[in-house]
């Protein structure tokens, strides 16, 4: 009595190569949006209880990870009732944008006038720079350490009421910094950055340290010994080799991917000679079922040992970069992937 093998788990395992990482990406996808709704949840809630503060924050999150209009109409709102008004002027512009973009007339023309009421109250800071140092090439400005371009130098910009640092900085040039205070209901200030000072303090000092221990000179005719150069590393050795090693796994794939056809093939034509089921008196289906067998076999090795040559090719090729800090496979394990629409091999791994 013969009895024959049915190898589809190795065509599954063809299957599932095209399959991961289009699941993965979607898994990643949903887990993000999931995210940003929880947030926008928790944000709504907050703000019907007053707790406008502590909504602005999630809301810009929930933005951030799934960009949609409805939440940016509801962080403009935030911003306003926090008193950020060149915030939710923004925000609101950026909602009306995006709403005429995808066609929605209603939230076009609601987040249009909601920017349209904010712009008379809006309050401005003009940032005036000297020619002197407008001039140097190596000026850097910034409000709240954010950087401001050359081609915001006497703009009158919409800024949030409230007080702000500004430092302009030069290479061997003095840091000039100032402090200036912004009120709401419109008002604008204008503050100068005026000539900056030389700096006194060499670009190349040294500092010393107690505990240096002093180097002492090479004899006269003697010169200086350069340090001698890290030895490269085998960076490119190892790419080679992941390559390699990535060509056979591939090949192993391919392998078992046609000893898996091959033996639903000969599986099916035995069939006809086996009326009985599972036993087949005929010669010609037992010869079949055998050779069925014999390519399920040679499948299921193939695929077994294509895939353990891809997981070392990627493990090759993750750690073939030099870098100042080397990374390193800590652990790398491998472990079945079941579902209702595929079967196959993943591999995952940490990195220190």
């Amino acid at each position: 009595m013969i009895t024959k093998l049915r190898p589809w788990p190795a065509l599954a395992l063809c299957c599932a190569g095209v399959s991961l990482p289009t699941l993965a990406n979607a898994q990643a996808g949903a887990a993000q949006k999931a995210a940003a709704e929880s947030l926008f949840d928790d944000a709504l809630k907050a703000m019907k209880s007053g707790h406008f503060a502590e909504a602005c924050p999630k809301l810009e999150e929930s933005e951030r990870i799934d960009p949609a209009i409805g939440t940016l109409l509801y962080l403009g709102e935030c911003y306003e009732k926090t008193g950020r008004t060149a915030s939710a002027w923004a925000t609101f512009r950026e909602a009306a944008s995006a709403a005429k973009a995808q066609g929605e007339s209603e939230r076009t023309r609601v987040a249009s006038a909601r920017a349209d009421r904010l712009q008379p109250s809006l309050s401005k800071l003009t940032l005036k720079v000297v020619p002197e140092t407008a001039q140097l090439g190596s000026l850097r400005v910034t409000r709240d350490n954010v950087p401001l371009a050359k081609a915001l130098f006497g703009v009158a910009i919409p800024v949030d009421p409230g007080k702000y640092h500004i430092v302009a900085s030069a290479d061997g040039y003095q840091n000039h910094e100032a402090d200036v205070e912004v009120g709401a209901n419109g008002d604008s200030k204008s503050l100068e950055i005026p000539a900056l000072a030389v700096s006194t303090t060499p670009l190349a000092a040294v500092a010393s340290t107690p505990d240096s221990t002093p180097t002492n000179p090479p004899p006269p005719g003697i010169p200086p010994r350069n340090p001698e150069p890290e030895p490269a590393q085998g960076g490119n050795g190892l790419r080679t080799a992941a390559y390699v090693t990535g060509a056979l796994g591939i090949v192993g794939l391919g392998v078992g991917s046609y000893f898996g056809v091959t033996a639903i093939s000969k599986n099916s034509d035995a069939e006809s000679h086996c009326p009985r089921g599972n036993v087949c008196d005929d010669a010609k289906g037992e010869s079949l079922t055998k050779d069925a067998k014999n390519a399920a076999v040679v499948s299921n090795i193939a695929f077994a040992a294509g895939a353990a040559f891809v997981v070392a090719g990627v493990v090759l090729y993750l750690t073939s970069e030099p870098k100042a800090k080397t990374e390193s496979v800590s652990h790398l394990e491998l472990h079945p992937l079941v579902s209702r629409d595929l079967a196959g091999i993943g591999f995952g791994g940490a990195f220190q």
